[in-house]
This record gives C-alpha cells, structure tokens and sequence, in this order.
C-alpha cells in the first residue's frame, strides 16, 4: 500500500461510511441498474456517494473507500453487510419468519459456534431483525446475479483522482455460514460455486480498472475444523486477481462484542492466504503485542492493515493515540508494511464524527512518519 500511496503509513478506510441524512433511499433487493431508472434516487445516490468521498478526502485519506451506499439501512446496523449478495445471488431463497427463536437458524454452520453463542447472548436479535427475521435458503445451484460490485466500484472511483478500493460485502466463508442449505448437503461443495462466484466479480472489478481489492470474510463464523478448507476457498477467491489484494477480518460491526476475532488462534491457517495484506482490528482492544507478533512470524511477508480506528465507542482517538499504535506495530513490522485503516465501518456514526475519526487517523500517521523519518537523517 506503500508504494500505491506513495508515502510510508499511509491512510485507508474500510466498510460503511454515514450516509448522508438526506439520503432516505434503499435498493430493497433491486438491481441497481433498475433502480437508476429512477431519476431521483440515479442523481441521490451520484451525489451522495461523492459526499462520503469527499469527507474522506477532506479528512486526507490516501486511500478511498466507496462508502456502501449500495447498501441498505436497517435500524441502525447495515443488515445489507449479509443481504446484498444474498438478494442478488441465484439459488438463494429468503423466506421470512414471524417469529424469530435465535439470530442463525440451527440449520446454518455458524449455529452452535462460540461465535454464534457470544451473539445470541449480546440482546442484538432486535438490532439485526432484517437477519434474524428470516431464514436464507440454498434451494438450487448458486450463480452469480446482478451483484454489479464492478459497477459500484467505478461509480466511486469517478468522484475522486485517488485510489479507491472495490469492495464485495461479506465474503463466501462468512455468507455460507449463515445459510440453510437445501440443495448441495455438501458444505465443501457451495463453498467451491460460491467462491466461483466472488472470483469473477473480482475479475470484473479488476477489468473495470480497480487496483485494490477488499474481501471482508469473518472465517471464525465457521467451525474451527473446517478453517483449513476455508482459506483454500478464499485463495480459489483470489487466484489470479492481478490488483492488490486485501483480506479484511474484523470484531463485526458496531453492535458486536469487542475482540471477538480469535485472530491466535486462526493464523496458523491464515498465514498460507495468497493475499498481499490482513486488514486487522487492532484499535479496539488497545493494540495486543501478541497479536502484533504474528506479523513478525518467520517466512511471512503480508502486510499489516493495522486498525487504528475503533468502530466500538464515541470516543474520538487523539493523533498520538494513534500514532503509540504505530509505534507498537512497528516494533513488529518493517514500516513499509504496515498501512492503516479504521478497525471497521463506522455507518453507525454521524458524519461529522466518522469524519474527525478519520482526520485524526491521517494526523497520527504524520506523526509516525515523521519521527521515523527524523530517526533516520
């Protein structure tokens, strides 16, 4: 990332910027081809997502996220993190309940997982009810359909002269985990359609002129003995992707519980990901030395997309908070690895706040780059 900005520690964001208040539109499963026949919402969604650039760059970050205006709002928590892809992807059935007993249907592989006990615990069955008020079914083979993550993309990066990452929503581990399969009774062999699937949006993004790719994948949804497979399905998802490549594994959104991403105890399966960079949240739970040491494990050579911005409280981090972060990081890892970005999306701030989150990002990586580079001469 590096050499893509053009300066050491440079800035980058990830997931859901605030929408702009005035933006009171949703897809609400639409393709959004269809929904740009729409005069109004074609010119409200233009101007919207040139806005959450636009505070990004006002904020000076290097590297732009689209902000997700492709999704849709759900009580305060983007529910369309899981039912963007779901609505638009062929072989997907959503069937909603009147009554929900637990957020993932006991069919789903994520039901009975720590995770998915440490959610049904967390009282956020009412904060994700557009999830858990339905049950998503694979009833025949997955396709891909009129997903237009290409087309996203392209959309953004006409807004602005930096770079901006393309992004697909939640990834083919984390989507599968939460369906009831119907269709294949072989998990390993919907992971393989689906992560067919991401691959050629991927391919289109990169053909549509997009040079960063960001796949957002919380594995540890999946059961840990299936971890190893899981990472030969994100590597069939990235194979030959010639753009660089990002692999982002956070705690979840706002509402979930902090830490929650066993990042010890997945490495020693992630570690053989073919990606250039792990996208991790370290923000949150104040920068854990063991943590940071993986990235010094012998023979691995990804760079650290270190989290500098918690999605987890109101809090504003100061430009030397953020900068002691660095410091930390670089204990661990050759400076010229390490980029930052925010520990998720922060849809859940006003745009003000997110905005002032992001400038003190920028600011404490002046700082880092400075005494590094006052070290130096």
């Amino acid at each position: 990332m590096s050499d893509i900005a053009g300066k050491l520690f440079p800035s980058s964001f990830v997931g859901s910027y605030p929408r702009p208040t005035w933006f009171t539109y949703n897809l609400g499963g639409r393709d959004i081809l269809q929904a740009f026949r729409d005069e109004d919402f074609a010119q409200a969604y233009k101007d919207g997502t040139r806005a959450m650039i636009g505070d990004q760059e006002e904020a000076g970050i290097d590297v732009i996220a689209d902000g997700h205006l492709w999704y849709d709002r759900h009580q305060g928590f983007i529910a369309s993190f899981l039912l963007y892809n779901l609505e638009r992807m062929q072989g997907i059935e959503i069937q909603p309940q009147e009554t929900a007993s637990k957020l993932f249907a006991s069919e789903t592989a994520v039901s009975g997982t720590d995770f998915s006990q440490t959610m049904e615990t967390s009282s956020l069955d009412e904060v994700m009810e557009a999830i858990s008020g339905a049950t998503f079914s694979v009833t025949r083979k997955v396709g891909r359909g009129p997903m237009r993550h290409a087309m996203n993309w392209s959309l953004a990066q006409r807004c602005t002269t930096k770079p901006v990452k393309a992004f697909f929503a939640m990834g083919p581990v984390e989507l599968s985990a939460t369906v009831v399969d119907m269709h294949y009774k072989d998990r390993k062999a919907l992971l393989r359609d689906m992560a067919d699937i991401y691959h050629e949006e991927m391919l289109a993004a990169v053909a549509a002129g997009a040079r960063i790719v960001e796949l957002d994948d919380l594995i540890f949804l999946a059961p840990p003995d299936e971890w190893e497979f899981d990472i030969e399905i994100l590597n069939r998802v990235f194979d030959g992707i010639d753009a660089y490549k990002i692999w982002h594994c956070c705690h979840g959104g706002t509402p979930a519980p902090v830490g929650i991403a066993p990042y010890k105890a997945m490495f020693p399966y992630a570690k053989e990901l073919q990606v250039d960079s792990f996208d991790w949240s370290f923000a949150q739970t104040g920068f854990p030395e063991d943590e940071l040491a993986l990235f010094a494990t012998p023979g691995f050579d990804k760079d650290l997309g270190l989290g500098v911005i918690s999605n987890k409280n109101y809090l504003i981090e100061t430009p030397e908070e953020v900068a002691e972060g660095i410091r930390k990081a670089a204990k661990h890892v050759d400076p010229a690895r390490i980029h930052l970005t925010s520990d998720c999306g922060l849809f859940a701030y006003s745009r003000s706040l997110a905005k002032a989150k992001l400038s003190s990002m920028v600011k404490g990586a002046a700082i880092a780059r400075g005494e590094l580079t006052a070290a130096a001469s």
